[in-house]
């Protein structure tokens, strides 16, 4: 069949791949220099996505930040989009509306503050003082908004400074801050309902171990698949007649914190598209091939297949990501190589930010010149995934296959996801929550 992909960053490299081998014509949209040459090589790049709607068979919408009103006025003509339009795209850029869908269907509520001005918000937390979180809010999203602060004293200083730029602010929220544990949940959604599996994770976003360093978007992420999901059965389901009143077809990721006191699952956002890396990390739990059941689910059919395992993401990077100041020009063609992985463990291994390069390689002991290889086209480089029946064994398997690839002389990993998961896990079961999830 006829894919098309509108993928304005570029991740879903991986997932096009596993689309060709399994016969399928993929056609790939991404937008702006960043990701211009992500792909080249490998996936029939297009230009104009809307020259392929009509003959698609299928239509990933991959991201929620571009082509939403578009995308949403084909969703309402029938066309085969799995992926959000700008209806679904507002449970998480709109996050205050995020949080009245939670209300409607009585579920618990962190309370949050609306804001479009820096003194108006300092002014609130002096006269509110309490340890709040800011977050960015709205369709233009300005991510250094995110910040957790230690303590009111701590979030005035980080609004004063912003206010000092004299740069306007961008709409964001003051959300008051829970402890506990945090943990995601993500579910797929079609006419028929909620599929039968569910995707429990712990997500790793700073840079470095022990979570240290910035915020990167994700390093790792701990998942298991399971038809079981507390987590679900008290955030995600009741949410269903939301999302057939908006035509809804995909995916949608609820990130909340365990209360550690009376285990309340406080929701903190949505996400209404697959994330990146947890989409890579879904791949291997899978069964069969990797569109036809998206495109079932579009027609109202459940025929997902999934091996109810726990699969672990260890994202491989180079300079100068996060940050990615150069030129995207000065991040490409850096071999990847892959000659010490086997076909097998080839499945485990999820290309990101990659294009095919000529590069220059020893073969058996002899140079060769323009040889065809994986390359960079980004820093963001793939993803290595290990999968078995305990948080250990699947950690194991992802690092093991890690040191396979080589990259350069600045590969870039962290070397610790998974390991705080033991005693998550030891209190989020105490109140009932993953179930059977083993350390």
């Amino acid at each position: 069949m006829i894919i098309l992909v509108i993928d304005p960053a570029g991740l879903t490299v991986d997932w096009c791949l596993r689309c060709i081998a399994a016969g399928h014509h993929v056609k790939l949209w991404t937008k702006g220099p960043k990701a211009k040459n992500v792909g080249v090589g490998l996936i029939d790049r297009v230009d104009n996505w809307k020259k392929y709607i009509d003959v698609a068979d299928l239509i990933f919408s991959a991201d929620n930040l571009s082509e939403m009103k578009e995308l949403d006025e084909y969703i309402k003509k029938g066309y085969p989009v799995f992926g959000p339009g700008k209806r679904a795209a507002k449970l998480e850029l709109d996050r205050m509306y995020g949080q009245d869908v939670i209300k409607e269907f009585g579920g618990p509520v962190i309370t949050s503050h609306e804001f479009s001005n820096y003194e108006s918000a300092i002014t609130f937390v002096k006269q509110n003082p309490k340890r709040y979180v800011s977050k960015p809010c709205g369709e233009e999203e300005d991510k250094s908004l995110s910040y957790v602060a230690k303590d009111e004293a701590d979030m005035i200083g980080f609004l004063t400074k912003r206010k000092q730029k004299g740069k306007a602010a961008s709409k964001f929220i003051l959300q008051e801050f829970k402890p506990g544990v945090e943990i995601a949940c993500t579910g797929i959604f079609g006419p028929a309902g909620w599929m039968d599996y569910w995707f429990e994770g712990f997500e790793h976003k700073k840079q470095m171990n022990d979570d240290l360093g910035v915020n990167t978007g994700e390093m790792g992420t701990v998942i298991r698949c399971t038809k079981s999901s507390k987590i679900a059965d008290v955030l995600m389901k009741p949410l269903a007649d939301t999302l057939h009143e908006i035509g809804y077809v995909g995916m949608l990721d609820v990130n909340c914190i365990v209360d550690e006191k009376d285990g309340t699952p406080w929701p903190m956002e949505w996400t209404a598209r697959p994330g990146y890396p947890m989409w890579n990390i879904m791949q291997p739990l899978i069964k069969g091939d990797p569109a036809e059941w998206m495109v079932d689910c579009i027609k109202g059919k459940n025929t997902l297949e999934c091996i109810e395992e726990t699969s672990v993401g260890v994202v491989m990077a180079c300079s100068d990501f996060p940050f990615n100041k150069k030129d995207p020009e000065d991040y490409l063609d850096f071999p990847i190589l892959t000659d010490d992985v086997s076909e097998e463990e080839m499945n485990n291994v999820h290309p990101c930010e990659i294009k095919l390069s000529q590069t220059v390689k020893m073969i058996d002991g002899k140079l060769v010149e323009d040889h065809p290889e994986w390359g960079t086209a980004g820093t963001y480089i793939l993803v290595c995934t290990g999968t078995g029946k305990t948080i250990t064994e699947a950690k194991d398997k992802a690092y093991k296959l890690l040191k396979k690839v080589k990259l350069g002389n600045d590969p870039q990993w962290r070397t610790d996801i998974g390991n705080r998961c033991e005693s998550a896990l030891k209190k989020l079961q105490k109140f009932g929550f993953c179930k059977g999830w083993k350390f």
